[in-house]
């Protein structure tokens, strides 16, 4: 029993009765009785073999099937049959509803019912569709398994979707739907992947249809008594986030590889960057599978980050996940709250400051981290500064800057002494600014002079080869000649 309003000396009861999942011999003694007491039985749909049955013993029975001829939706369905049944127990006192199977098993009428709190729900329980659906199947569902509708399986329906545990799709009731959860599935499970189409479980004739998954929606099989049944996959066919940390902690456990189990936080270091690298090279290329593989390594040194954390008791993947997931909400008051951000210095502003109030930073420079690449610390670094108002107005404003940083870095070189690094330095902390100001990655920058200097170069080799020079062997101005030709070979015509 659930909450309840009481109205003047009567209870507002609902007593959501289940049917079964086939005809009356199905339904409990105790079921029985209390239908045939009912003034009057409320049932969601007459399309269920029990409810003629009731009908022919005499039973008052009220159809709720119009709302599916008024509404398309079925969530508007749903909440017009609850509402209708809340409304009688209001006025009678009380209410007998009748529900196909279990009134607790994919049964949204009866969880709408239960939050309605003007009224008290009563369950009378029966054999769900599953209890007939298993034994078809043979499976035993003490492993556990998942329930969904095939509503569920819609755009989006990939996130629910968990491969270690069998599966039953209810409702599949036509070829359209099927589809829908067949490319659905497709996401997770491969196309060979036997399953099963159950057709009219615990009626006499029920059968069941074993197909590949790429075939589910090949023929006309489905009715509003079908549903589907997805074994689990293997391990070895499964392909998610959480089996690459079960991998990562296989290779770090003691019979796993040297080479992993040796590895340190420092040690991982240099990947991490490496990696990192390796994808903007993707990106830059405009190759998505290579982005993809990239993508995969940076994700494993993450992992393999985690499963030391985890090793050490200071953290595990949980936790990092946890962390982002709720940096990410709060930074996000825009999206996730009741904050206004239109642009995205709108949305940069809202995070700095919030940025801040967490973490209490005195300085505007706190929290750019040294470990960055060169130039993308200082273009940061620059950044910040810039946001409280240091800065040039224009970019043209920058270049006497550069100008002057070029003599000085002349005149220590005339000069010699330790003093040539530190001008270096300022000279390439101004090339930044004049990147940042003409919104320019200077990693990006520099990378692609190098891949045109690497490209160059290799047309001078192949150049060099085609004439039968040996590079080694030419001067500087022979070999400044055919670097002119490779050059030129760029040039468009």
């Amino acid at each position: 029993m659930y909450g309840f309003q009481m109205y003047g000396d009567r209870y507002n009861v609902v007593r959501c009765v289940g049917l079964g999942p086939g005809p009356l011999g199905l339904v409990t003694l105790e079921t029985l009785e209390l239908l045939e007491r009912a003034p009057r039985v409320l049932v969601r749909t007459a399309r269920h073999p029990a409810v003629e049955e009731l009908r022919g013993r005499g039973l008052a029975i009220v159809a709720l099937d119009d709302f599916y001829e008024r509404e398309e939706d079925l969530e508007r369905v749903y909440a017009g049959i609850a509402a209708r049944v809340a409304e009688e127990a209001k006025r009678e006192g009380q209410a007998t509803y009748a529900v196909p199977g279990h009134p607790l098993a994919a049964e949204a009428t009866v969880r709408l019912l239960l939050a309605d709190e003007s009224i008290r729900v009563e369950l009378h329980p029966a054999l769900s569709f599953m209890d007939a659906v298993f034994p078809l199947v043979g499976f035993d569902p003490i492993g556990g398994f998942q329930l969904l509708n095939s509503s569920d399986l819609g755009e989006g329906g990939g996130r629910l979707l968990n491969p270690r545990l069998a599966m039953l799709v209810a409702q599949v009731d036509t070829r359209l739907a099927a589809a829908e959860v067949k490319v659905t599935l497709l996401e997770l499970y491969p196309p060979e992947h036997l399953v099963q189409v159950v057709k009219s479980a615990g009626l006499p004739g029920a059968k069941c249809h074993a197909m590949p998954l790429s075939e589910l929606d090949r023929e006309e099989l489905f009715d509003h008594l079908t549903s589907v049944f997805v074994p689990a996959l293997t391990e070895e066919d499964i392909y998610d986030f959480q089996r690459l940390v079960d991998l990562i902690a296989v290779l770090r456990g003691p019979d796993g590889c040297p080479w992993d189990r040796a590895q340190t936080h420092e040690t991982l270091a240099r990947h991490m960057v490496e990696e990192s690298h390796e994808a903007i090279d993707a990106i830059q290329r405009e190759d998505p599978e290579h982005l993809a593989e990239e993508l995969g390594d940076i994700l494993l040194q993450v992992v393999l980050h985690a499963q030391l954390g985890r090793e050490e008791g200071t953290f595990d993947v949980h936790d990092t996940l946890r962390s982002i997931i709720r940096k990410l909400i709060l930074r996000h008051p825009h999206v996730f709250g009741e904050a206004h951000a239109g642009t995205p210095e709108e949305v940069i502003a809202k995070w700095e400051k919030i940025k801040a109030s967490e973490k209490g930073h005195a300085s505007v420079m706190e929290g750019v981290s040294e470990g960055l690449p060169a130039l993308l610390y200082a273009y940061k670094l620059q950044t910040r500064a810039a946001r409280i108002g240091f800065d040039w107005q224009r970019g043209e404003e920058v270049l006497p800057k550069l100008q002057e940083e070029l003599d000085e870095l002349r005149e220590s070189l005339l000069e010699g002494g330790p003093g040539i690094e530190d001008e270096l330095g300022d000279l390439f902390f101004t090339l930044v600014n004049i990147c940042r100001h003409w919104s320019i990655d200077p990693e990006i920058a520099v990378h692609n002079a190098g891949r045109k200097f690497a490209r160059r170069f290799s047309y001078v080799e192949e150049l060099a080869a085609r004439e039968g020079l040996d590079l080694t062997m030419l001067s500087l101005e022979e070999l400044d000649a055919l670097w002119e030709r490779s050059k030129r070979s760029e040039e468009p015509w």
